[in-house]
């Protein structure tokens, strides 16, 4: 018997679903920014507590890009929850959960390919395509007239973002092809049934970390700081 729980923060409208060979047991969705990510912890105990007996087999994380906090509290309750019921977490894009990123990998699909666009900040943009295994490839950063370009030379692409299509500096033409979108706790599920187990135990040897559209920032501490005294 195989037990998934699949947690989703990445962005605010955040939600949590529990499958159990091929039913859903539980589905939550919730408001979770910067003051509210506590909300997390009520859905979860009402999934694990309808487990009734059940081992957990997995769990699932969103890994963003996303908001930072939002995506650290989702990582943070899934590497918890693997450890208290001694079972692994693995972490999957959280662009590959949303509706248009799935459609691509149904029977009959209108479109054969699918491309998410996202607002990078600081004047960049990034693109990040789903490959054939149903997941996300990682967010490629370039500018406007770039970026105009690259979705320029991809017509036939089902284009998708989980920002506002205005943000992203694109013209009018380009805009009316951008469909946005949010992922979701169960179609983290959804692409992992999809992989083989070759896969899967890849992402289980991996350490659950956030999807960085940068490097993450690191200042330097000033001179004279006390940890650049020497003893």
């Amino acid at each position: 018997m195989e037990s998934i729980l699949a947690i989703e923060t990445s962005v605010p409208e955040a939600s949590i679903a529990l499958w159990s060979d091929g039913a859903w047991l539980f589905e939550a969705e919730f408001v979770s920014d910067r003051n509210h990510n506590s909300m997390v912890f009520e859905p979860l105990a009402q999934a694990l507590a309808l487990l009734e007996g059940r081992e957990l087999s997995t769990v699932l994380v969103g890994t963003g890009p996303g908001s930072y906090s939002g995506t650290r509290i989702g990582i943070a309750a899934a590497q918890g929850l693997a450890i208290a019921k001694s079972c692994p977490a693995a972490g999957i894009g959280s662009i590959a959960a949303t509706p248009p990123a799935r459609s691509v990998a149904r029977p009959a699909a209108a479109h054969t390919a699918a491309t998410a666009i996202g607002d990078a900040r600081r004047g960049l943009y990034y693109i990040s395509s789903i490959t054939a295994s149903g997941e996300a490839e990682e967010p490629e950063l370039m500018d406007a007239a770039v970026l105009e370009q690259r979705l320029a030379s991809i017509p036939d692409d089902l284009l998708f973002t989980l920002d506002a299509p205005t943000t992203l500096g694109l013209n009018d033409q380009l805009q009316e092809r951008i469909t946005r979108t949010q992922p979701q706790a169960r179609l983290l599920v959804d692409v992992w049934l999809g992989l083989d187990e070759v896969r899967r135990q890849q992402l289980y040897s991996k350490p659950l970390a956030p999807t960085y559209l940068r490097a993450p920032f690191t200042s330097k501490a000033k001179q004279g700081h006390p940890l650049l005294r020497r003893g």
